[in-house]
């Protein structure tokens, strides 16, 4: 039977908002550090008002405009821009002098114009691994990685866009050890200090992105590169015909693409002698501190040699990459095995009227996939979506009906976008059994719940109640990915299982 209890969370959400408390969320720049992090190991943000225990003088400035807030949060310098691929909204949510704040009037402090902020040295023209720590991966992604324009003096002025130059991307990247692990090249020539803004976008309808402001500190130019090789550019008997591509690729250690140009072919260049020089040019000028394609010559220096297709090879100045070179068949591959499990042919639906349909998908290669729920007229219900990459992925849909549906996973290889369905499963969903005391069904009544009181039923079948105060307070914490009891990635900081 169901209560219902009304209550406002008042003075628990300014708890839940001001506590300490440690939360699994989202991530951070560790390497080079971003600032809130920087501040979070100074220490001294719980000592006087007057914030004389806090030995940087930027995070004082910090801690005096927004207190403890950036650092307790320092997981979470995000803004929600559903429009994500256009640049005016993205500025529009996250305007100027804001973006070392996540766009987070709260965080406000995290951008004040400081010359103390504090700086990792690094060369111009180096491509380093930046290393972003996960508390909550998401995925599917991608990056964006600014620095600032010569001239821009941080002790000045609160950053802006338009001090802002784009140096480097990258796609959707796979989570290793619990970090995002991603080659950044910096640009080359600079001196003096600068600020590295790095954008990790989701690609999901909420379009939450998150914004870390690193303080770096040129200390010279980056040595020529070492080159290794890893083998021939071109084999013998590769061919390419019009309407085919090929594919240039280069990973790093953990199997994630660094590198990715395709080039597609045409009358007018499926000569092996054209595409193979075009190609080469191509990587040659994009890559130029990451991978050559040529001959090394005494100097160091890669030279493509036109006259001579077998004799270029493939460098690289991590000895750890791998290359591959691929001629696709009217840029359409086979998938490489993709398999599913755990559907089953029957469910019942939850006594909160809800249905889940779970799946695991397993693949050898990298693929986005597609998990759609469809009617028996084969109107689409539900979609679960994300990347596979030599590994497994979780995905789940949900209905509030009942009857006769199909579930249909799709799968496409990453740069390709033809789907190809890999599972067709019939299933019926039953009628509810129902059962059980709880005050609500979750999500619902979120903000009314009572720290120590209020019990709701999960979509697992099993009851939660809330916490007593204060750790009560993130139970109404609107964010399922991170409290849904049973299920978040932090439910066990609200949540009592029953």
């Amino acid at each position: 039977m169901k209560k219902v209890i009304n209550f406002s969370l008042g003075a628990v959400s300014v708890m839940a908002a001001l506590s300490p408390l440690h939360v699994n969320a989202h991530g951070y720049a560790e390497f080079p550090a971003a600032r809130q992090l920087i501040c979070y190991n100074d220490s001294g943000h719980w000592g006087p008002s007057d914030g004389s225990q806090i030995p940087n003088e930027a995070c004082r400035a910090s801690f005096l405009e927004s207190g403890t807030y950036p650092i307790v949060q320092k997981n979470e310098f995000a803004a929600l821009v559903p429009n994500y691929d256009n640049m005016d909204a993205v500025k529009a949510a996250v305007p100027d002098g804001t973006i070392c704040s996540g766009g987070d009037s709260r965080k406000s402090g995290m951008s004040v114009a400081s010359e103390h902020w504090q700086r990792t040295d690094m060369k111009a023209g180096e491509t380093f691994t930046l290393r972003y720590r996960a508390t909550a991966p998401h995925n599917p992604s991608f990056w964006q990685f600014y620095i600032t324009k010569p001239g821009y003096n941080a002790a000045h002025s609160r950053l802006g866009w338009d001090d802002l130059e784009l140096i480097d991307t990258a796609g959707d990247v796979k989570v290793t050890d619990g970090y995002y692990l991603i080659d950044v090249t910096l640009p080359s020539g600079r001196t003096g200090e600068a600020t590295l803004v790095s954008r990790w976008q989701r690609n999901d309808p909420v379009g939450e992105g998150f914004y870390n402001c690193s303080d770096i500190r040129f200390d010279g130019e980056v040595l020529p590169p070492e080159w290794t090789s890893k083998g021939q550019y071109v084999k013998p008997g590769v061919e390419a015909q019009d309407g085919d591509s090929v594919w240039f690729r280069i990973f790093n250690k953990q199997g994630s693409e660094i590198v990715f140009e395709k080039l597609p072919i045409t009358a007018a260049n499926e000569n092996i002698n054209t595409w193979s020089y075009d190609l080469a040019q191509l990587i040659n000028d994009k890559y130029p501190t990451v991978t050559q394609v040529g001959v090394e010559e005494a100097s160091g220096d890669i030279v493509y040699q036109p006259s001579d297709l077998y004799t270029n090879q493939v460098f690289v100045t991590n000895p750890d990459y791998n290359y591959a070179l691929d001629v696709r068949d009217g840029d359409v591959i086979e998938p490489a095995p993709v398999t599913v499990q755990g559907l089953e042919s029957e469910y019942t639906q939850g006594s909160d009227g809800k249905t889940y349909i779970d799946a695991t998908v397993s693949s050898e290669g990298s693929y986005l996939i597609n998990m759609k729920l469809l009617d028996s007229t084969g109107h689409q219900l539900a979609l679960a979506s994300d990347i596979v990459d030599n590994g497994n992925i979780d995905l789940s849909v949900f209905t509030t009906q009942t009857g006769s549906f199909s579930v249909v996973v799709t799968a496409a290889e990453q740069g390709s976008s033809e789907h190809k369905v890999v599972e067709t499963k019939s299933v019926t969903i039953k009628d509810s059994s129902g059962g059980g005391d709880y005050d609500y069904a979750y999500p619902e009544g979120i903000g009314s719940y009572v720290p120590g009181e209020t019990v709701v039923l999960s979509r697992d079948g099993n009851t939660y109640q809330c916490r007593p105060f204060p750790e009560g307070g993130w139970c109404n914490i609107d964010s399922a990915h991170h409290y849904e009891p049973g299920y978040g990635s932090a439910w066990q900081d609200a949540w009592i299982k029953q």
